[in-house]
């Protein structure tokens, strides 16, 4: 009956009788540990297994302090030699033995046992006695003996010397009822373990070398002969001192927690903030556009009403002459005047006519920008309610990870409060090295910073389309002239230009023959940030470097020795795959490589062009998504834009072409070339390609050492205007400035960025 009513005796001389608090406090280690230690306060649902919801039968304790009975976590292995902990998801190594090879929780089995002992003694069950061998009900329990003694024995046990040993280890049912028992009493009555390998002996010392194992004397001269042999009570303060250490320098890092948790909501705040400005800004753009539409079409029909009452006036004075004049002449000019009569009506009908047909189409032109700005206005919506969403996953996944970090932290310190408050030395050198081991990742995770949260607030937002406008004007004269002086500086190659949603404009190109820059300036051509970077080794090619705008504060960026990469203008960070593995494939006896780049920002596409009629499309994630082929007409881009859902293609064949951009099929479909300039009779080739916000778009021409720029309409098919400009610009960008939109031209090797005025009519 010794062993079977409790369930734990082989088992026992490795435990200690400790408690956990009912709930679960924080530790303040300037005032050590703040727990309660009486029995009363122990939480039920500590005991249980979290699988089967029972209380722990052959507990198991994993190395991140978590436990399961043995029959629950066994078929949670599987046959991979990791698996994740059910409870935090940590992936735990599964030993040669498999289930049998995880420590066994003899801390755990401990307080199971008490828990048996109290409620025998609560429910005054009848047990045999082990002194009179009498049925009787359960006064006391003597942890030496491991049997139950009824009220006679138990007194003859506290009083006759023969045992003198025993009676600092009984426990009687008036300890209970007083409700007075300590962690560290209830450790006490538990007998000093004995040696692992002679059980019939008490253990006297602890082997460091074997893990803190209990050991004899007979031990210290066999099987552990030469370990690291200690007094159990110096290895416990060892431990304990260690513990203490750990956990202080863990509530330090838990400090940091609510320092990420604030940041995150900060983020949530900003990035609803901003979407919610940015429809509010959107809404107030479409509202104006509109009103300026309508207004736009009630003015075409005022215009037609007036030449209309004017035409018809005028016939009216024109009919009166003609007949005062039948009068004076009916005889003669009978027929003429039918005529005429005739010819007057049919010239005024066909002047209606045609004042009607262009009325007509412009209403419909103005009809269609409406219904152009209704899909605008929904598609943006529709994008940037998706990347509100994307980005609030993320923060919820830093949120998770918290929580996570946090329970770990709170299971931990826990488990440590029980073993500290027991005072228990064989229970500190047993426990204490598996709670430090657990701590170790714990530690590492809290040390852990996240970069990349300062930019979950960043999302794609741009201007509605300026779709009321028809024309803009390109200013006569250069408004502003402005040197980079980065330029001068380090003697750079610009070869590209861009600006960004925040103001910004980044300027790239080639520093030396092994790397290339990225440059970020102000208005005024001041250095904000200027970075090097290496090119790919082993490439023979000149490391020129092009660049898109991405975002408000990220650019795109491709260098000819084939990498592509994403670029924080703000603090530099710059994040690049090498891409020659995408031309292997690809057979050709012309040089391969990357010559251009654009971006599709609401899709977060990035597309690059190339030196052999291909393009390369990644997400932002620089994630390859698909190759496509150009027409066969199409020899080498030498600059793209991605404008209203097309591609225009700058071709170093002397043309410039639109073409379809659709990932779901293998090759891009030509729609058609747009007109090419035809001044003074030279031959011009296309160098740089950019729009406007009214959707007009602007390619910089170069022809025997003269350079031009002409306007299109927004589709690209109609040539509005030809401007010439300086013979050594190279790139073209737009930029919208508190004053207005501009056109900004940079020059290659003057060092110099012409800045033009768009003024829409």
């Amino acid at each position: 009956m010794q062993g079977d009513v409790l369930g734990l005796r082989a088992d026992q001389s490795f435990g200690c009788l400790v408690f956990m608090p009912r709930f679960f406090p924080r530790y303040n280690f300037k005032t050590k540990m703040a727990c309660p230690s009486h029995w009363k306060d122990i939480e039920d649902k500590f005991f249980e297994c979290s699988i089967c919801l029972d209380l722990f039968k052959e507990p198991k304790l994993l190395p991140c302090l978590h436990r399961f009975c043995k029959q629950c976590l066994e078929p949670l292995l599987g046959q991979a030699g990791t698996f994740e902990c059910p409870l935090c998801k940590d992936v735990c190594k599964i030993p040669n033995n498999r289930i049998d090879g995880f420590k066994t929780d003899f801390h755990m089995k401990s307080m199971l046992q008490f828990i048996q002992l109290q409620k025998t003694f609560e429910n005054k069950e009848e047990r045999e006695c082990i002194g009179c061998e009498e049925k009787l009900k359960v006064t006391a329990y003597c942890f030496m003996c491991k049997e139950f003694l009824c009220v006679q024995c138990y007194q003859f046990h506290l009083t006759k010397k023969v045992f003198a040993k025993h009676q600092k280890h009984v426990l009687g049912l008036n300890d209970l009822e007083r409700k007075s028992l300590t962690q560290e009493k209830l450790a006490s009555l538990v007998e000093a373990p004995r040696c692992h390998t002679h059980p019939e002996h008490m253990a006297h010392l602890c082997c460091c070398t074997c893990g803190n194992l209990p050991v004899c004397i007979t031990c210290s001269y066999g099987k552990h002969k030469g370990h690291d042999l200690q007094d159990v009570a110096n290895v416990s303060k060892e431990e304990r001192e260690k513990l203490q250490k750990r956990l202080d320098e863990l509530e330090k890092l838990k400090e940091n927690v609510p320092s990420l948790t604030y940041k995150i909501n900060k983020v949530n705040a900003e990035l609803t903030s901003i979407v919610a400005d940015t429809k509010a800004k959107w809404k107030t753009q479409y509202e104006d556009q509109t009103r300026k539409l309508k207004n736009k079409k009630e003015k075409e029909k005022r215009e037609f009403n007036r030449f209309k009452a004017v035409l018809e006036e005028r016939s009216r004075k024109e009919l009166k002459e003609l007949e005062t004049e039948m009068e004076e002449k009916i005889r003669k000019i009978g027929e003429d005047y039918d005529r005429m009569i005739k010819i007057k009506l049919r010239e005024s009908k066909e002047k209606e006519d045609i004042k009607r047909n262009g009325m007509e189409n412009r209403e419909l032109k103005i009809d269609e920008a409406m219904n152009k700005l209704d899909a605008v206005m929904n598609e943006r919506n529709k994008t940037i309610e998706e990347q509100q969403q994307r980005k609030l996953r993320e923060t919820q996944n830093l949120s998770d990870l918290c929580n996570q970090w946090v329970n770990k932290f709170e299971n931990m310190s826990t488990i440590a409060s029980s073993v500290l408050e027991s005072h228990n030395h064989w229970t500190d050198a047993q426990c204490i090295p598996d709670i430090r081991a657990a701590s170790e990742p714990l530690v590492e995770d809290l040390m852990k910073d996240f970069p990349e949260m300062e930019s979950l607030s960043d999302i794609t937002i741009e201007d509605l389309p300026v779709l009321c406008s028809d024309r803009v004007n390109i200013s006569d004269n250069v408004e502003s002239v402005v040197d980079l002086d980065v330029t001068i500086a380090f003697r750079l190659v610009v070869n590209s230009i861009t600006s960004t949603g925040t103001g910004y404009i980044v300027v790239s190109g080639c520093l030396s023959r092994d790397h290339s820059f990225i440059t970020v300036i102000n208005r005024q051509g001041r250095q904000i940030r200027h970075d090097k970077i290496d090119k790919v080794k082993g490439s023979s090619l000149y490391p020129n470097r092009h660049c898109a705008a991405l975002s408000r504060d990220k650019i795109a960026s491709v260098c000819e020795s084939s990498q592509v990469g994403v670029y924080d203008i703000h603090d530099g960070s710059f994040t690049q795959n090498t891409i020659t593995y995408l031309f292997d494939d690809i057979k050709t006896l012309d040089k391969k490589f990357a010559s251009c780049i654009t971006t599709d920002p609401i899709r977060g596409h990035i597309i690059v062009g190339t030196s052999i009629g291909w393009l390369f499309i990644f997400d932002e994630e620089l994630n390859f998504i698909r190759a496509l082929k150009l027409p066969e007409v199409i020899k080498w881009s030498i600059d793209i834009l991605y404008h209203e859902g097309v591609l225009l293609i700058c071709d170093v064949e002397r043309r410039a072409y639109a073409v379809t951009i659709d990932t779901s099929k293998p090759e891009a479909e030509l729609l058609y070339k747009l007109p090419k300039p035809d001044i003074d009779g030279k031959t011009w080739y296309p160098r740089s390609i950019c729009a406007d916000r009214a959707g007009l778009v602007y390619i910089l021409w170069y022809g025997d050492g003269t350079h031009i720029i002409t306007q299109y309409s927004q589709d690209g098919q109609q040539l509005l205007t030809t401007k010439r400009t300086e013979d050594t610009a190279w790139c073209m960008a737009t930029l919208m400035t508190e004053e207005g939109e501009k056109l900004l031209v940079a020059t290659k090797p003057s060092g110099k960025m012409f800045s033009y005025g768009l003024t829409p009519e």
